[in-house]
């Protein structure tokens, strides 16, 4: 048996309860056992519940993957979606990265422009959740900053899905997650390069970032709750150890926790000027052990909606080849869908074959940089998938 994450709503009778998850997130079970009625489906929906995780088969949790996929009319393959979606991408990166220019000079924003990058990306990830988010991989030191807005605006637009919100209340956290650090652009950029760790007095200057984000916005007229809420409240932790403000959970909601984990996640594997960024397996095993600070509940949640071996990532296989994970598999996670691009053995690149994990007798032992194998993995990607 595998467990398996519902919305309130894919809940049927004669399924198995294992938990289930209220709307802010808190765990209560207090009797597992089988759905008998729709009338426990009806007091279960009273009650808050906004997910269950249930218990079935591998069979039938495959069948509901298939339910979900024709339910969704304008899902693509990989393939068809990730020349659009690179498209897509680099219409951001110029976007953005004009803005923050913008910004740093007093010019006004472009809620137009905004909004529109907003809605692309929601749709991309609706046709193919996995097309754009293989781009998140593809990191350049010189660009972090807004590769970082773009990558968060990605990484929570899916996370949002994955977690049921609606569509209009995702495309509205995706551009609060454009938004959350636009602040930054207020920041020196000696600081923000500076090939070192900050001082205190910069580090300073840096959470100030904060204060002038939320005044860019209201004065742009990106005021609503939700994006107000991302913005002030993406680096507050559980335990009060955050800024600007140091509140802690029982203030915190679960969007400013959720923007708080997909900001941490996109920042340690990011290259920045000083650093090289962390696997993504590294940044998620930090979550997992940030219980204080991170909610424990939602990082797990992050970590089935993402996989162990995320999108786009460089995987080392047992038969001495390295391939690109192309596809996750929520069922069985070390079993995504790859492709084959490099043997260790004669140290060279080969011809791409697409291989699913699950069929095959060899296995993921290790993410690794691309780097570390002199490979250009935004370079590879799109020759291979364009």
């Amino acid at each position: 048996m595998v467990t398996v994450t519902l919305n309130i709503e894919e809940l049927c009778v004669g399924m198995y309860v294992q938990d289930i998850i209220l709307r802010n997130n808190q765990h209560k079970v207090k009797n597992r056992g089988t759905v008998n009625s729709d009338r426990t489906i009806a007091m279960l929906k009273k009650q808050g519940v906004a997910q269950v995780v249930v218990q079935m088969t591998p069979e039938e949790a495959e069948n509901l993957i298939k339910l979900r996929k024709q339910s969704n009319e304008c899902e693509v393959s990989v393939d068809e979606e990730f020349a659009r979606s690179c498209q897509i991408y680099d219409d951001a990166t110029e976007n953005v990265k004009q803005l923050l220019l913008d910004t740093s000079i007093n010019k006004p924003l472009s809620p137009q422009a905004m909004n529109a990058i907003a809605g692309e990306i929601t749709e991309s990830v609706m046709r193919n959740e996995h097309a754009i988010t293989i781009l998140t991989r593809l990191r350049q030191r010189s660009q972090y900053q807004w590769e970082h807005a773009i990558n968060c605006g990605i990484l929570v637009c899916g996370f949002a899905l994955y977690l049921g919100l609606k569509k209009a209340t995702v495309k509205e956290v995706t551009l609060g997650a454009l938004l959350h650090d636009i602040g930054t652009a207020k920041v020196p950029t000696a600081i923000l390069d500076k090939p070192g760790a900050l001082d205190f007095s910069e580090m300073n200057v840096v959470k100030k970032h904060v204060f002038w984000g939320i005044e860019l916005a209201k004065k742009e007229g990106f005021a609503s709750p939700i994006i107000v809420d991302m913005l002030v409240n993406h680096h507050e932790r559980l335990d009060g150890s955050g800024y600007p403000r140091g509140i802690k959970k029982n203030k915190l909601t679960k969007l400013s926790r959720m923007t708080a984990i997909v900001d941490v996640y996109d920042a340690m594997t990011g290259d920045k000027p000083h650093k090289k960024g962390e696997l993504p397996l590294t940044v998620l095993r930090h979550l997992l052990t940030q219980k204080d600070k991170f909610d424990a509940n939602l990082v797990q949640q992050f970590i089935k909606y993402l996989g162990v071996h995320p999108v786009g990532s460089l995987v080392q296989l047992s038969n001495e080849k390295l391939a690109i994970v192309m596809e996750g598999n929520r069922i069985e996670p070390l079993k995504p869908k790859i492709k084959v691009v490099f043997s260790l053995k004669l140290n060279k690149f080969i011809t791409p074959v697409d291989h699913d994990l699950t069929e095959e007798d060899f296995s993921i032992i290790a993410c690794v940089h691309p780097e570390d194998y002199q490979i250009n993995l935004n370079k590879v990607l799109r020759e291979l998938v364009a």
